[in-house]
């Protein structure tokens, strides 16, 4: 199991430890020192975390960032994270197939999940360098994790050829259930082996094409992808109109699709403004507000459809015409692609085969987390010394412009206002004792953010859904949503630290979290940290922990009782991240 953040940082601090941690409680007793200090001395009890020396300039290299980043995901064990197989959610019968069964059980290292971290980290004032900045990619072929190397000058990575999602070299095949039997097998000529050569086209930018270097298969972004969606229409409302010339304000109606195209989308026709769309989109990762800004991009020429179609209507080539796109790749993050997108209803996906890179699926949207922690970067508001500077061409430096500075405030207090507090926070929960009537282990409680007061009813959680936090509000998410712990999260909102301005994603084998980290100024309080994190991976919700998986048998979804979505590594990343961080940036 990883380091228990929850269980174990609440003991007292045991005189055992002050030889070692002396340095980290001189401020302060024990009992009221701030929860990054309990979890810290935790911590520095696992080999490979590196430590600030005493009297010295606290300042973070690119080196030692990248060795604490490796560290925390050792202890975290994703080795030992569960998989209900191929065919999550349809379930292997065991007796006639074995090969399928082969894939549930634990991971271990010989299957390993697609891991990719990137963190950005403002150093203290005075400090070489001021920014530092690493990235850390895991998969089976390199289960000890590989260390990006950065070109000193375009930033982009220089040892790793990205390469596109692809769901049956992740499975070694594309599996399906016969309905005769319930017979589950690899669809014939469909086996691909994890290590199988590249085929054309694959990589994700080929003019990161480098040699020699390593091959990493980018796990799907899931709806991480939003923010792409977000930045296009922010430039958009910095002209105030669209590329055909229709004026565009945030009280813009955005027009939603039928539910016949979008089940997600009601019955009835409406509209919602572009801020509530915007809104919705990123803060509770609404789908039906997400497919009503693609297609208003779709309608104003901002991306134009292939006329390849497959018999279903569906496109079968990229688009002939892509302003997301393009205005990621000029700012350098080439990266970043949103590609056959679904004119007519604003979809993403095909909803008969969601993963078949042939046809419009999401296996055609993809982000990597050096790329999108870039993006956040020139999204946030920092001192000059720690502004992003890198080349997109010899000689021409990126356009930190490229979005007006009252636009980039308002996609920060979006993010800020996140609901989706998901993936490396979990701040919607708040376990202060055993739960009897749980299933299952507790959630791990994940970076110390907190969560804002938009979804707070005194000090009881508040969903949105029956008309809040606008009327007519889409994408209902239900009041059992939240989850079976309590929803009272007074007690966690004091003990918060920091806010966590982020984008969550989950699908069944993607899992993201993605955002800035800043420090909580509030009474008698103040947290100096402040940092960038990108993360990415193929643990979706096929993927539980032991516990969880155990408690309510293979035969069951343990995320449908337990309410805890994917594997707890994921906050406990989160967690010792943090706490690892706060070594280096808190006073």
């Amino acid at each position: 199991m990883g380091i228990s953040l929850y269980t174990r940082s609440k003991r007292r601090c045991r005189i055992g430890l002050l030889p070692l941690l002396l340095p980290l409680l001189l401020l302060g007793a024990c009992r009221s020192q701030p929860e990054w200090r309990r979890r810290a001395a935790l911590l520095l009890r696992e080999p490979g975390f590196p430590r600030p020396q005493p009297h010295a300039p606290r300042c973070l290299t690119d080196e030692t960032l990248a060795a604490g980043l490796r560290a925390a995901v050792r202890s975290a064990r994703f080795d030992a994270v569960w998989d209900y197989g191929p065919l999550y959610g349809e379930g292997c019968p065991s007796a006639q197939a074995p090969a399928c069964q082969s894939q549930v059980g634990p991971l271990g290292a010989g299957r390993y999940p697609q891991l990719d971290l990137s963190v950005i980290v403002p150093n203290r004032a005075g400090c070489v360098p001021a920014v530092a900045k690493a990235t850390v990619l895991y998969d089976r072929a390199h289960p000890d994790g590989v260390v990006g190397e950065h070109d000193p000058k375009t930033l982009e990575l220089t040892n790793v050829r990205l390469r596109k999602w692809d769901e049956a070299r992740f499975n070694g095949g594309r599996w399906q259930l016969q309905s005769a039997g319930q017979i589950a097998r690899i669809i014939p000529s469909s086996e691909l082996p994890f290590d199988a050569p590249y085929p054309p086209g694959s990589l994700l930018d080929p003019r990161r094409a480098v040699a020699p270097a390593l091959d990493f298969m980018s796990p799907w972004p899931a709806s991480v992808f939003k923010l792409m969606v977000a930045t296009r229409l922010l430039q958009l409302l910095d002209r105030a109109r669209t590329e055909d010339g229709q004026p565009l304000d945030l009280t813009t109606p955005i027009e939603l699709p039928p539910s016949e195209l979008v089940s997600a989308c009601p019955q009835a026709p409406g509209t919602i403004t572009l801020r509530q769309a915007l809104e919705t989109m990123l803060q509770w990762s609404g789908n039906c507000a997400t497919a009503a800004l693609v297609r208003y991009l779709h309608a104003h020429g901002e991306i134009v459809q292939s006329t390849e179609l497959d018999a279903q209507g569906y496109p079968v080539a990229p688009p002939l015409q892509n302003r997301v796109n393009e205005a990621l790749a000029s700012l350098g993050l080439g990266t970043l692609q949103m590609n056959r997108t679904i004119a007519r209803s604003g979809r993403w996906g095909n909803a008969n085969d969601n993963y078949d890179a042939r046809t419009a699926s999401v296996a055609n949207n993809h982000m990597t987390s050096w790329d999108t922690a870039r993006l956040l970067w020139l999204f946030d508001d920092l001192p000059p010394a720690a502004q992003p500077r890198w080349e997109v061409a010899p000689g021409r430096p990126v356009e930190r412009s490229f979005v007006s500075a009252p636009r980039k405030e308002l996609l920060r207090s979006i993010l800020a206002d996140s609901y989706s507090g998901s993936g490396l926070v979990s701040n919607r929960t708040c376990v202060t004792a055993p739960n009897p009537a749980a299933i299952g282990p507790p959630p791990a409680p994940g970076i110390l953010a907190r969560l804002a007061d938009k979804w707070l009813d005194g000090g009881r959680l508040r969903s949105p859904f029956a008309d809040y936090p606008y009327p007519g509000v889409v994408d209902e998410l239900g009041p059992d949503s939240a989850s079976v712990y309590s929803l009272e999260l007074s007690p966690c909102q004091r003990a918060a630290e920091v806010v966590y301005l982020n984008k969550a994603g989950l699908t069944n084998v993607a899992a993201s979290s993605v955002g800035i980290v800043r420090g909580l100024v509030d009474a008698g309080r103040h947290f100096q940290r402040h940092y960038i994190v990108s993360f990415f991976s193929s643990l979706g919700s096929r993927f539980a922990d032991e516990a969880a998986m155990k408690a309510v048998g293979l035969e069951r979804d343990a995320h449908r009782l337990t309410h805890l979505g994917t594997t707890q590594a994921i906050p406990t990343l989160g967690a010792n991240l943090d706490a690892w961080l706060a070594l280096w940036l808190e006073d």
